[in-house]
């Protein structure tokens, strides 16, 4: 989201516009005599302003609504500390700025005038998309002077990144594969057309393991005998882990070991030679695999490379039952490994947490699950929908005082999750028995009073618009079962991003609960530990640490300027 700036200083040099500017309408509208003065004045703060929140000086910005609505849709009025009213007049005294300048100027809505070579080509195409998908492209190439047959793929890959920079393109990608598809499809139906076959990108990732039925069946039939003993199939197998793993982690191993396998065909070994586990966890084909993935990220040891290799050393030492000497050398490789895993949160994730360090951010977001519900209680006539906007606001107020992981929070049962406490002001339980829990460690969290709250008046008032009687699930599936993941997370993070302007993941808010106790009880991760149901007091450790040192640093820099009363001379 883009920051609240007060000046232009933090703008850096980038593509200019090939159009008038706003900066070119700033002078016209100044000189405008014939506009009354308040106006004026009104337009040109406008635009000074809504080019500061783009974080751009207004030279550097065309004058025309069409290239400029994409940069205005990602403002919010909250991360750039005004209200959405003030935010709202900005912008209309702006597109009201930006039409008088087009009409002063008897300018084109459209942006630049196509040249008249590329004219006499753009009115032969008959077909409406053709049309459209190629409109701004062939204007970028007048305005360069680009002739129609020296165009190539560099003329794509530079008007890409001049609608990228200077039009806020939300996705170059796709905008880069309407323009080469079209532009190849032109030259199929226009007579005209210059014959140049633009390369169309393909911007997927490409396959990156081999099928099973591509190893030998000896191989196959052995990595599937030893998930079937991670499963336990055999209870009375002496081999067999204590507890029979989930299928989730199942479908997790046996993926890991087609990626290690295709490795290390890649890497050159024989896939004939991989007649067994035992070949692959030997040690040479084991540093084969490694090298093959650090190579691939440029040299970086990557937090999968190592899983990886402790998940090969794991397979030798209690299924294949490895000689020590190759179970010390791929000790040795995964020792060397580790030095490698990164601690702390990913730069991602810190800047969700420095943005609730702000305490507006962090007051709207817990204020935001009560606004939801009021709005939602309101409502008189939408009755679905509020009932849709009642179920956010308690899923986010749950993830606020109970951060428990996606997928329990969406598969929380009425009869087996959801435990009522007490008489005519019940409180509730949420409770999540080990065998649903990812890691095996039991959660229970009480709710507290407010929340209880909450959370009986959806039970009565909105969730039976939701579901049909039967339906056990608190988040009722639009036909039959519970929401699924990726429709409970779309819809928490889409209403947090219209209503703060700062997306965050139903995740994230169990990095933000590690943040506020850590701020207010500094060091206290057995605290931390406990609340996120982590099975491992070192886990919580590594993953938040470096929390300790941003309000560490921020403690230091208050005492280092306690006295210091020096303020900017304006």
């Amino acid at each position: 989201m883009l920051q609240k700036v007060t000046d232009f200083q933090c703008f850096q040099e980038g593509v200019a516009p090939l159009e008038p500017t706003l900066a070119d309408a700033l002078a016209a509208i100044e000189r405008d005599t014939s506009l009354p003065k308040p106006k004026r004045d009104g337009w040109c703060c406008s635009i000074r302003r809504v080019a500061a929140y783009l974080e751009r000086d207004p030279n550097q910005l065309p004058a025309r609504l069409a290239a400029l609505r994409y940069g205005i849709a990602r403002l919010h009025h909250a991360q750039l500390g005004i209200g959405r009213k003030t935010l709202q007049n900005h912008v209309a005294n702006l597109k009201a700025a930006v039409r008088h300048f087009i009409g002063l100027k008897r300018l084109s809505g459209r942006g630049i005038p196509v040249a008249p070579a590329w004219k006499f080509l753009y009115d032969q195409i008959q077909a409406k998309r053709l049309r459209l998908g190629l409109s701004g492209f062939l204007r970028y190439c007048s305005a360069c002077g680009i002739n129609p047959t020296s165009v190539s793929d560099a003329t794509v890959d530079a008007f890409i990144k001049y609608a990228s920079e200077v039009q806020f393109t939300v996705k170059p990608k796709n905008l880069h594969k309407q323009v080469t598809r079209c532009w190849n499809r032109a030259m199929a139906c226009v007579t005209d057309w210059p014959q140049v076959t633009l390369t169309v990108p393909d911007f997927r990732p490409k396959a990156v393991s081999l099928a099973w039925a591509d190893f030998p069946e000896s191989f196959v039939e052995d990595v599937e005998c030893y998930l079937g003993r991670l499963a336990g199939q055999s209870l009375l197998d002496e081999d067999a882990p204590d507890q029979a793993c989930k299928p989730s982690t199942i479908e997790n191993r046996r993926a890991c070991l087609r990626l290690a396998a295709t490795a290390a065909v890649n890497a050159g070994v024989a896939i004939e030679g991989l007649k067994t586990l035992e070949n692959l966890v030997s040690p040479p084909i084991v540093r084969r695999i490694v090298e093959y993935y650090v190579a691939k990220k440029d040299g970086k040891v990557t937090s999968f490379v190592i899983d990886l290799a402790e998940g090969l050393l794991a397979i030798a030492r209690l299924y294949v039952k490895a000689s020590q000497a190759h179970l010390k050398a791929l000790e040795k490789y995964c020792t060397k490994l580790r030095k490698h895993r990164r601690r702390g949160l990913t730069p991602k994730n810190m800047a969700v947490i420095r943005k609730f360090k702000d305490p507006k951010n962090r007051e709207a977001l817990k204020a935001l699950p009560g606004r939801l519900f009021d709005q939602a209680l309101a409502e008189r006539d939408a009755l679905i929908q509020a009932a849709v906007k009642a179920e956010i606001g308690l899923a986010i107020q749950i993830l606020l005082v109970a951060p428990m992981r996606l997928a329990n929070l969406a598969a929380l049962h009425l009869e087996n999750n959801v435990v009522r406490v007490g008489g005519l002001e019940p409180t509730y339980h949420l409770v999540i028995p080990r065998e649903d829990v990812k890691n095996d460690e039991p959660l229970e969290y009480p709710l507290p009073k407010m929340v209880s709250e909450m959370f009986g008046i959806y039970l009565r008032v909105f969730r039976p618009r939701l579901s049909r009687a039967e339906n056990p699930w608190l988040f009722p599936g639009e036909i039959d079962g519970y929401k699924t993941k990726g429709t409970l997370s779309g819809q928490i993070i889409e209403r947090i991003t219209k209503e703060l302007g700062i997306r965050v993941t139903p995740h994230q808010f169990r990095h933000l609960a590690a943040a506020f106790i850590l701020e207010k009880d500094p060091a206290n991760y057995e605290f931390v530990r406990r609340v996120l149901g982590h099975t491992n007091l070192q886990t919580t450790i590594n993953y938040y640490v470096g929390l300790q040192t941003l309000d560490a640093v921020r403690k230091f820099s208050a005492m280092a300027l306690e006295d210091v009363p020096w303020k900017p001379k304006r």
